[in-house]
């Protein structure tokens, strides 16, 4: 049954290279980003009455995990079973959704510090405005809510910012405030190397997305979604850095795989300030990350 899965995977996978000519953004020139907000993070709720973004409601970027369907595997061949995955169950969509926070945080640190202030602005407001009201039920439910505090004021500070001082004590506040967060998913299902695998695929899809919603005709359109995916692609790999000796333990061979194709995955986003134009055409962003896919895949099939 392991190699079966695996073998699927990799049919995934291969189908993914394939199809990777911007189909997957959606019809109608939808970003990647829109297409995040078609189904609710909430158990069973609604979710239209939140903010648009990657935390509001959940898509493709998601379909990793196991869904809430009584037990069932969800995530694997794209199908995201009877419900979508809860950051209230699941400790993997809840570590996602805060990484995907400090994806934004990095974005608007960086472009900050270098001078770029009103790009990285709007940068400071999103894990308030766009990703908290989904992940609020989650961090209720560990005794989290207290992250609140941090993240709006983050987020109210980012209209008088003018230089990196300007909220600098804020954001270290919010940062720690966020890692705090994420400890609270302790389990040893938060740090299986399947459960950490698919927290890295979960950005790096959504990165991918992001780059897509920002291209247009081979043109930059939308610069906030390239910097949005650059963000969750650096907060991806701090993450698994962080978990190198647990992985490396379970399979050393995968580990090197997963790095190598990592680095060529990175070469989409070559800094924060967005190049003239795309050094990698979107289908081949696609395509990279179908490779982090296969290169991963063994984690998840153990």
């Amino acid at each position: 049954m392991k190699d079966q899965k695996i073998k699927l995977w990799m049919g995934i996978g291969v189908a993914t290279i394939l199809s990777s000519s911007g189909a997957m953004a959606g019809e109608g020139g939808e970003s990647g980003h829109d297409e995040m907000m078609k189904s609710s993070l909430h158990d069973g709720g609604e979710g239209g009455e939140h903010h648009g973004g990657e935390g509001g409601e959940m898509g493709e970027a998601f379909l990793y995990f196991p869904a809430d369907n009584g037990g069932g595997e969800g995530g694997e061949g794209g199908e995201s079973g009877s419900q979508q995955a809860s950051a209230v169950r699941s400790d993997g969509v809840y570590i996602a959704m805060i990484e995907m926070m400090q994806g934004h945080m990095m974005a608007a640190r960086d472009l900050i510090r270098s001078g770029d202030v009103a790009d990285g602005r709007p940068h400071l407001t999103h894990p308030w405005v766009e990703i908290y009201p989904a992940l609020e039920d989650g961090l209720r439910a560990r005794g989290q809510s207290d992250l609140a505090k941090s993240l709006k004021a983050l987020s109210e500070t980012a209209g008088r910012t003018n230089q990196w001082s300007d909220v600098e004590a804020d954001f270290e506040k919010a940062w720690r405030a966020t890692e705090r967060a994420m400890a609270a998913a302790s389990g040893d299902d938060a740090q299986a190397p399947a459960t950490v695998a698919r927290v890295v695929l979960s950005l790096t899809k959504q990165a991918v997305l992001e780059y897509d919603g920002a291209i247009d005709d081979g043109a930059f359109v939308a610069i906030h979604e390239y910097q949005d995916g650059r963000g969750f692609v650096l907060a991806a790999e701090e993450y698994l850095t962080r978990h190198k000796a647990r992985l490396q333990a379970s399979n050393k061979e995968a580990w090197r795989h997963a790095m190598t194709a990592f680095d060529e995955l990175k070469q989409v986003w070559p800094a924060f300030a967005a190049p003239e134009t795309p050094v990698v055409a979107v289908p081949n962003a696609y395509a990279a990350q179908a490779r982090l896919e296969l290169a991963l895949s063994p984690y998840l099939y153990q």
